[in-house]
């Protein structure tokens, strides 16, 4: 783990070192999807239910470490650090590593953390029931960045676009200035218009963003959307497809720039 203060530690196992932490236990809602709470609505009369969208909840992790120092001195110093890396205000990124390869996720306290047992000025050793939460349920491995070139002026193209996660893909784009760009909504076939920007810019897909942003001009410029937006995602275990794109008036060479973040609903798979 990567705490939020730079410190570094390992939970696997202990390290039989004169200061040493490591999970005993628990950590069972890392190892299932992020949880759901499904809605329904109903009318009057009406038999049963209609279900309607199903919610991605944060995802709270308990597990319980082990805290130990080869002398009371080193126990209070590992203790304090561990008090110190959990935080309710920061988030530590946790790795694992499985045969999938590394993902990490990003915890912070949810609740306070709890003693197990009885502390005395003697102890060498004690037990810490932990809650921590992910606010961003999804573990992630990284983003994949591709690029598509041209020259100036107008051009249409295709770009790869690919999925290997068990979770939906959200696109996101940056590119040059040029007097309109026009950019595939998913797999769907519609294309979104970014309308002329004067300099560098960054597009958005998810729906829970503001789209567009342009350099040093903030989130002012989301306003030129107009309310048009991106309405879909590449799915799950979507094979690489070709997407199109297409850029005018551009008075410089083109980039466009794709992110593919890859997340992950649990360590594995």
């Amino acid at each position: 783990m990567v705490g939020w203060n730079g410190s570094r530690h390992r939970y696997g196992g202990p390290s039989r070192g004169a200061q040493d932490s490591w999970i005993q236990g628990g950590l069972d809602g890392l190892w299932v999807p992020a949880p759901r709470t499904p809605t329904r609505t109903s009318r009057a009369y009406q038999h049963g239910s209609t279900p309607k969208v199903t919610k991605i909840e944060e995802r709270l992790l308990d597990f319980q470490l082990r805290i130990e120092g080869r002398t009371r001195r080193d126990f209070e110093r590992e203790f304090a650090a561990q008090m110190a890396v959990w935080s309710f205000d920061h988030d530590n990124e946790v790795t694992t590593k499985t045969a999938s390869g590394r993902r990490t996720i990003r915890l912070r306290l949810d609740r306070d953390p709890k003693i197990v047992g009885r502390m005395s000025m003697q102890t060498t050793r004690i037990d810490v029931e932990m809650v921590a939460v992910a606010c961003w349920p999804y573990l992630t491995s990284g983003t994949k960045v591709i690029k598509w070139e041209a020259g100036p002026g107008s051009h249409v193209g295709t770009f790869p676009v690919s999925n290997p996660t068990d979770v939906p893909l959200w696109l996101k784009f940056e590119g040059t200035p040029a007097t309109k760009w026009l950019l595939p909504d998913g797999l769907s076939g519609r294309m979104v218009l970014i309308k002329d920007q004067t300099s560098g810019w960054r597009v958005q897909t998810r729906q829970d963003f503001q789209t567009l942003r342009a350099a040093g001009a903030g989130f002012e410029v989301w306003k030129a959307m107009r309310g048009v937006g991106f309405l879909h995602e590449i799915p799950p275990r979507t094979s690489q497809v070709f997407l199109p794109v297409e850029v005018q008036g551009s008075a410089v060479p083109v980039e466009l720039r794709i992110h593919m973040p890859r997340y992950h609903e649990m360590p594995w798979g």
